[in-house]
């Protein structure tokens, strides 16, 4: 008598198994297709918090089109809660890729200070 786990797999057990495979990889190589699209990127560098009416935010923005950016920067609490925003221009002219640092106005005083997005002006 043979066990169920000695049988070798069903040819139609495994054409499945082949389909989602590759499923699976079509929406990761699409999903990373349209990530490497944006004309955009930022990545935080650190902050500073000045006192309880100023924080600041540094940060890297890489441009990968001829046109700038503008850049939303806000200041936390510890509660997460956002107690400043402040919005940036960075200028193509300016280079490709570079290191920014904004002060944001608060209204307590923060723990953090974060990039919140980052768009392609014009």
């Amino acid at each position: 008598m043979t066990d169920a786990l000695d049988r070798p797999p069903r040819r139609r057990a495994v054409v499945w198994g082949w389909i989602g495979v590759a499923a699976l990889v079509a929406v990761v190589g699409w999903f990373g297709w349209q990530s490497a699209q944006q004309a955009v990127r930022w990545k935080d560098v650190g902050f500073a918090i000045d006192g309880p009416t100023s924080a600041q935010a540094t940060f890297d923005v890489y441009l990968y089109s001829d046109a700038g950016a503008t850049c939303q920067v806000r200041a936390l609490n510890e509660r997460f809660a956002e107690v400043g925003v402040a919005t940036v221009d960075v200028a193509r002219a300016d280079g490709a890729e570079q290191r920014i640092t904004a002060t944001v106005v608060t209204t307590e005083e923060a723990t953090t200070a974060v990039v919140k997005y980052c768009t392609a002006a014009g």
